[in-house]
């Protein structure tokens, strides 16, 4: 017995064989045919629709680090599917299964913790987690990130006192150029933004994310996008990677 015969019963619609094979499979601890049980269950394939035998099949799966049951439990709970509704329970089996490297994780966990732009801790958390999804190329991820398709001119006049000038340095131009330039726009239609990170380790990349009325408003932003861009370009020059959330 293997766990492609189950797969195929599954495939070919014979609900009570692949039921069958999963559940032998799972008493030999195979934790993604306790995965694909907890699925049936939560579907009704094969068996009775039964949402807290999927979450004991899925709380089984996680104990052998299964990126699937982690991020199924996170949805129950994020859900609310035969459990009280638990966004912090929904977080942390999020990011469990982000460390397994569950693709779809990245962008579930992006949208809880940029609902709220308040604390720069959890944005940031959020930012990583939807780039993370938009290269991976989740649509949605992609359609919330600007900055994506935009290439940076590699053959251009390089701002050499710019790049000659230490982390720190180059850093607070950054800072001071968002504050002077950028911000006040934003702050007088009740926006703000927020300078995520900055990195120069392999070339130049801007991180930027939206807060007040703002924030998600990613159609409304592919003007304000250009806007940023192009005022970092003149302090900087055009070979750097500006995205923004």
């Amino acid at each position: 017995m293997c766990h492609t015969e189950a797969l195929q019963a599954y495939k070919m619609h014979d609900f009570e064989k692949a039921v069958s094979l999963f559940e032998a499979l799972a008493e030999e601890k195979n934790d993604q045919a306790m995965v694909n049980l907890g699925l049936m269950y939560l579907k009704g394939e094969g068996v009775k629709k039964d949402v807290l035998k999927a979450k004991e099949w899925f709380e089984r799966a996680s104990e052998y680090e299964n990126d699937s049951a982690f991020y199924n439990l996170a949805l129950m709970y994020q859900s609310a599917i035969g459990v009280k509704e638990d966004l912090v329970a929904a977080v942390e089996y999020f990011r469990k299964a982000i460390k397994q490297k569950h693709q779809g994780a990245y962008f579930r966990l992006a949208l809880i913790l940029l609902k709220d732009r308040n604390e720069v801790e959890l944005v940031k958390e959020g930012f990583e987690c939807m780039l993370q999804a938009a290269f991976s190329g989740h649509p949605m991820a992609k359609m919330q990130l600007s900055g994506l398709n935009v290439t940076q001119n590699l053959t251009c006049k390089k701002n050499e006192s710019f790049r000659a000038k230490s982390f720190e340095e180059q850093k607070m131009i950054v800072e001071d150029a968002i504050q002077r330039y950028i911000r006040p726009i934003l702050v007088k239609d009740g926006g703000n933004i927020i300078l995520i990170d900055f990195n120069n380790q392999n070339g130049l990349q801007i991180n930027l994310a939206y807060q007040g009325n703002c924030a998600g408003c990613s159609l409304a932003s592919t003007s304000t996008y250009e806007l940023i861009r192009n005022t970092l370009m003149q302090v900087i020059d055009e070979d750097i990677k500006v995205y923004v959330l």
